[in-house]
């Protein structure tokens, strides 16, 4: 008796002392499998934006497009973060733009990010992750 009850406590602590793991299922909609190519995901910390100045991501991925579709991102802490996607069609590691500056492959961001629409404040992309499981859907505009 006294040693299923040592039994139980020692199970209930480890129930409620374990760290939760912060797993984040990202699903990408509107991706163009016809295309070819690899999706690439940037996440980003949040920071003061300043413009003409590039931002570091903290993570970096690169998945085939057939697996793009719904992934598990890496663990990370609680926080605001920004995710830019973009199908890299042609393999070459960078979004690439027509004459006009008008981007030539598919792309999307988390937080309020709307097609055809051009983002006032680049601000209004960051998304809190919590501790614990979410999932987050980005939709990538051609």
């Amino acid at each position: 008796m006294k040693i299923t009850l040592i039994l139980l406590c020692s199970i209930f602590q480890y129930a409620f002392n374990t760290p939760v793991a912060n797993t984040t299922a990202l699903s990408i909609n509107n991706l163009d499998f016809e295309l070819g190519g690899e999706v690439r995901i940037h996440i980003f910390k949040k920071q003061a934006i300043e413009l003409g100045l590039e931002m570091e991501p903290v993570e970096k991925l690169e998945v085939p497009i057939k697996k793009a579709p719904y992934l598990i991102l890496p663990e990370l802490d609680p926080g605001e973060y920004m995710i830019a996607v973009f199908h890299d069609s042609n393999h070459n590691g960078k979004m690439d733009y027509n004459f006009f500056g008008k981007p030539k492959e598919g792309f999307g961001f988390s937080g309020e990010f709307i097609c055809k629409v051009k983002t006032q404040n680049p601000e209004s992309h960051y998304i809190r992750l919590n501790a614990g499981s979410q999932e987050i859907t980005i939709n990538v505009c051609y």
